[in-house]
């Protein structure tokens, strides 16, 4: 599937699976928060795997956040040895060990699944788990979410005719061949993703009114019936 699609699914997956998880791994409770959260990780989380080809969209995403950190580091050397300050170092000192051990991990992780060639380690359940473990060390608020999303592009994945080493380092690549990127029905997982996120977030921050008011458009009883309906 094409970046846009997976970013979609990504944040949809998100919104809709990770409020389950609750409090204790660390999902935000206020609404607003939350639904920033959700969405950020669902697109990191729908990008991450992709890391592993150069032309992809979150590997051009990655190099963009390292710019910017890179630019911003050297701005504060530069501020602080004009003035004689240490506004670096204050802001170094405010990362604890385990999230400098977390974001190890991720980039770790995503470093062996651009050696191990396209939909090779960064596609299976190892880096799954790695890219959440270390996630949820490095920021818990957005974890749960970057996990879901980031379990969405492999589901996604495994419809394309192209397989994904899920079981990596075991077994060969898996396939269900349903689909094709950029085809149509890549498309219409693009518009029915950004379409469901859209709807959610709307009725988080009370745009609109709760999902269950609103007309079913005969939405089978077992859908309504989930635990994440009534908290829409």
């Amino acid at each position: 599937m094409t970046g846009k699609t997976h970013i979609a699914i990504g944040v949809a997956s998100a919104l809709a699976v990770a409020p389950l998880a609750g409090a204790p791994l660390g999902v935000p409770t206020d609404v607003v928060p939350q639904a920033i959260a959700l969405v950020l990780g669902g697109m990191v989380g729908g990008m991450l795997p992709d890391t592993d080809t150069p032309s992809s969209m979150g590997t051009r995403g990655t190099r963009r956040v390292w710019a910017a950190l890179a630019v911003m580091a050297a701005a504060l050397l530069v501020v602080d040895h004009v003035r004689g300050s240490d506004l670096a170092l204050s802001l170094a000192s405010g990362f604890s060990y385990e999230q400098l051990a977390g974001l190890a991990i991720v980039v770790a992780t995503c470093a062996v699944g651009r050696a191990s060639g396209h939909r090779g380690f960064s596609h299976s359940l190892v880096a799954l788990v790695l890219v959440g473990y270390g996630t949820w060390m490095l920021c818990r608020p957005v974890a749960v979410a970057v996990a879901v999303g980031y379990a969405s592009h492999l589901v996604l994945d495994l419809t394309n005719k192209r397989g994904v080493r899920l079981l990596w380092p075991w077994g060969r690549p898996l396939c269900l061949g349903l689909f094709e990127s950029g085809r149509l029905a890549d498309w219409t997982l693009f518009v029915l993703g950004v379409a469901a996120a859209a709807l959610m977030v709307a009725t988080r921050l009370q745009l609109i009114g709760p999902m269950s008011t609103l007309p079913s458009v005969g939405m089978p009883a077992a859908v309504t019936a989930l635990p994440w309906w009534g908290m829409l």
